[in-house]
């Protein structure tokens, strides 16, 4: 049921079923460990090292599921020191662990890193695979290497008979509209063997923003066809025609998608105290919800105060 939980993003609920199976006495296993370390980045660092704590305690730490699951944690909490010393004193390194690493430090624009532990693994490690490909092109995509990109993605189908998929065709265009190279971006679309998806063409779109706007319009189109929900096709004209100014447009699109989109709720979470409280926008329009606002002012004050003490400190220390 956590495991349940996790995937469909319900980390609250997630960690709650985990507090009272530690309740019931129940021991958790490396998978009960490996599904709650997933979703644990949406909360604060501190119960991450709690669980991380108790993963020590009942010796999961040398388990490879759990130590590739903490590795990834402490990535996307960007204590990325903490990733790495894990990764540094697993015995055995699977491929898994070794994706989990390079996406980490390619997220924390440790790009360089990202790609030397790359080097590591064609040199030490299991063959790489597509999800290893992904991680390494968004690595170049966020340093701005166009032609190791292009290497490596053909390497990827030549070297290693990995088919390209959507993943590898959208970090190809990012990086080259990123380049300038914005013709060879499109053409890029145009050779894919199959329908591409959402994220290719709100690649394309990004970089088409001050473009033609009927060539924009046209590849919104392509979207909608594609996509089970239109919504996201919708909200990408809808920053179009802003950027173009073209009001009478947006007026007109705006009203379309009242009828058409369905709003996404979203939440926010609050941690004080080792409590965690989460609430959606709704509920500040209920009966208590300024209570809720009165909180979020005495911590807004709370943190301000905290750095300027903070400047006040390291100004004495100078």
């Amino acid at each position: 049921m956590i495991s349940c939980y996790a995937q469909h993003h319900f980390a609250e609920a997630a960690l709650l079923l985990f507090v009272l199976t530690l309740r019931e006495d129940i021991r958790p296993t490396e998978y009960t460990f490996s599904s709650l370390l997933s979703v644990i980045h949406s909360f604060p660092v501190e119960q991450g090292t709690q669980i991380h704590c108790l993963v020590i305690r009942l010796g999961f730490d040398s388990d490879a599921i759990v130590a590739s699951s903490l590795v990834d944690m402490y990535s996307k909490f960007g204590f990325v020191n903490c990733a790495v010393e894990i990764f540094s004193r697993m015995t055995a390194k699977d491929l898994t662990c070794w994706n989990t690493l390079i996406l980490g430090l390619t997220h924390n624009n440790m790009v360089y890193e990202a790609l030397d532990t790359f080097k590591e693994l064609l040199q030490s490690g299991p063959p790489p695979d597509r999800i290893t490909f992904c991680a390494v092109l968004l690595a170049c995509t966020y340093g701005g290497f166009v032609d190791v990109g292009l290497t490596l993605f053909s390497s990827m189908i030549d070297d290693y008979g990995i088919p390209p998929s959507n993943e590898h065709f959208v970090c190809l265009v990012n990086l080259l509209f990123k380049a300038g190279r914005f013709d060879e971006a499109v053409e890029l679309i145009k050779e894919i063997p199959y329908e591409p998806d959402c994220l290719v063409w709100e690649s394309l779109l990004d970089a088409c923003a001050i473009g033609d706007l009927n060539l924009i319009e046209g590849m919104v189109e392509r979207l909608m066809e594609v996509m089970p929900e239109p919504s996201m096709a919708y909200q990408l004209l809808t920053r179009i025609y802003e950027m173009q100014g073209k009001w009478e447009s947006l007026v007109r699109l705006k009203n379309t998608m009242r009828n058409l989109v369905k709003p996404v709720v979203g939440f926010s979470w609050i941690g004080m105290k080792n409590q965690i409280y989460v609430f959606d926008a709704k509920q500040l329009e209920q009966p208590g919800g300024k209570d809720v606002y009165c909180t979020m002012r005495l911590l807004t004050w709370e943190m301000e105060d905290e750095a300027v003490t903070s400047r006040s400190t390291m100004i004495d220390s100078i």
